[in-house]
């Protein structure tokens, strides 16, 4: 299974756009990757390394338990990807609150709601069912 949660800049940050339940990966078989895709106003853009000095990708608060998911990962493309594997393992169930930065026409931007200037973005999450 695939999930796509597209992002936008809205207000001045990034928009992860969970409407529907987008974010809720349900218990299965095989693992689900997740993949976060620069559309609309953030198409072109690129998700920075995870290694930078703002990572791509950042776990915020509690930290989900090892092995539930695999790294992050920026492509070329614009996108990040990461597997979550909620199946069968202890503690694959709750939900985990995460931060993205990315780089669109040179300017930096986050998915932190707290952030100056203050957008009403609210910190995206993944929920494992």
């Amino acid at each position: 299974m695939s999930i796509n949660l597209n992002v936008t800049i809205k207000d001045g940050s990034l928009d992860v756009d969970q409407s529907g339940n987008a974010n809720h990966v349900p218990k299965l078989a095989n693992p689900t990757t997740i993949t976060w895709r620069l559309i609309g106003n953030a198409q072109g853009g690129v998700f920075n390394a995870i290694s930078a000095a703002n990572p791509g990708f950042k776990w915020k608060g509690t930290q989900p338990p090892t092995g539930i998911f695999g790294d992050a990962v920026p492509d070329a493309q614009g996108n990040m990807t990461m597997v979550d594997n909620n199946i069968n393992i202890q503690g694959a169930s709750g939900t985990w609150f995460y931060q993205l930065w990315a780089t669109i026409n040179g300017q930096q931007y986050s998915t932190i709601a707290t952030l100056s200037p203050r957008a009403v973005t609210s910190d995206p999450s993944i929920k494992n069912n």
